[in-house]
Parts: C-alpha cells; structure tokens; sequence
C-alpha cells in the first residue's frame, strides 16, 4: 500500500509540474515588464506546490505561525532540510520568497524553466567565485527588499536531527540587518528520508513558523547561525513531545 501512495504521489507531482508549467510561461510573459520581483510568478508557483501536497495520501499538511509571515518587509527565512519535498513545503508557506538552487538544477526540465523564470539563484558549490556572487546578489535582493530562503545546513538531515548551521545566510542578514524568519518543520523525514523515494509510512507534515529575531549590523554570523540552531532545535524537540 505505501509503494502504491508512493508511486500515486510522485505521479501527481509531475502532473502538476506539467499541467503548470504552459501557465506559468504565460504569466511570465504577462507580467515580467511590471512584476519585476517575480512576486506574482511564486504564488502561482505556491498554488500548485499547495494542491500537489494536498493530493497526496502520504500526509496531511498542519501549519502553525501565519501571524509571524510579515510581507511588509523582507527577512532571511531559514528552514531546515529534511526531504526532497522541502522545496514544495517552502512554497506553501505562499511567503514571496528567492531561494538558492545547486546550478545542476537549472538544467533539469521543467523544474529548471521554473527556477529560471521565479528568478531564484542557482550557485556552483564547487565555484568559489559563484559563491561569493551569490552572497552579493543575495545582499543586493534583500536591499531591494525582497526576502530569502535557505536551508541553513545546506544538506538533508541524514537521522532528522538539525545539522551544522552554514554561516553564509548569516553573514547576508548581518551586513543589512535583515531579520531572521524560522521555520521549523517534521515528517518529511519520516516519510521519505535521505535515500529513497517509496515513503516508509504515513506521516503528518508539521510547519512552525516562529518570531523573527532581530538582526543588526553588528551581529556575528557565527552568533546568529548558533542562536538560530538553539531556537528551531527547541520547536523540532517540541513538536516531537506533542505527538
């Protein structure tokens, strides 16, 4: 039975890639001169990503912490990494966001077009030069006042604990003062973990979205990344008791 949901939900999600896509070359085209943000290409991107997890029998999705998604003004939302749906889950948060891809992903169909045409960045981990690029467009884009996603470890969770929390989101939000927007979220690694793509059972999906923490100029990136580890390894280790 979960082999079946497994492969009745990867399915889905293609469909809904392919079924999106036409529109949201259409959109592209309709709304690039005058939303120079890309902010109406995300929610369309949410809308689909929203219906894909809906659709599936694996989970059922319960978020937490709306009141917190100020779109007044940017933040540097950071989420940690469990699953390969994470991105999806990023867009149902409907939160205008860019996020940082491996540049391998602009290559791939569809989802590359997408990418590419939501004016995400794709960075070459490899590339020490890529790197320091994407760092300065993140910091030009959060001046802009558009807001940021990262996955602070950089990586899937190999055992659903946090990892390491990688300084660079950090540094961004230190040299603007852009403030830090949590989100916290569990059972994407109970259902499909690091290695794999058959879900191991049926698993609710739980999104927290905390309090921003105030940045200033003269916080360390490393203090931030530290602090910010402390504060979502609390809510991870709070909704694990809630169950």
């Amino acid at each position: 039975m979960l082999a079946l949901m497994s492969l009745f939900t990867w399915f889905e999600i293609a469909l809904c890639f392919l079924l999106f896509i036409p529109i949201q070359l259409v959109l592209f085209v309709l709304t690039a001169l005058f939303d120079r943000r890309r902010v109406v290409m995300h929610y369309h991107s949410g809308l689909w990503c929203a219906f894909a997890l809906w659709l599936s029998p694996l989970w059922k999705v319960k978020i937490q912490g709306r009141e917190h998604l100020d779109r007044s003004k940017p933040h540097v939302v950071i989420m940690n990494h469990q699953s390969l749906i994470d991105v999806l889950i990023a867009f149902r948060l409907f939160y205008p966001v860019k996020m940082i891809g491996k540049k391998i992903l602009g290559f791939v169909p569809i989802i590359g077009w997408n990418l590419f045409l939501s004016g995400h960045l794709l960075v070459d981990r490899k590339n020490q030069k890529s790197q320091f690029d994407a760092i300065r467009r993140l910091e030009t884009l959060l001046q802009k006042g558009d807001s940021l996603l990262v996955f602070p470890e950089g990586t899937r969770t190999r055992d659903g604990e946090l990892g390491e929390f990688k300084k660079g989101a950090f540094r961004s939000a230190s040299s603007t003062g852009t403030s830090l927007l949590p989100v916290v979220i569990d059972g994407p690694y109970q259902v499909l973990p690091r290695k794999g793509f058959n879900a191991l059972c049926r698993h609710p999906i739980y999104i927290h979205i905390l309090p921003p923490i105030l940045v200033s100029t003269e916080d360390k990136p490393a203090d931030l990344a530290l602090r910010s580890r402390e504060v979502m390894d609390a809510e991870l280790q709070r909704i694990r008791s809630l169950k």
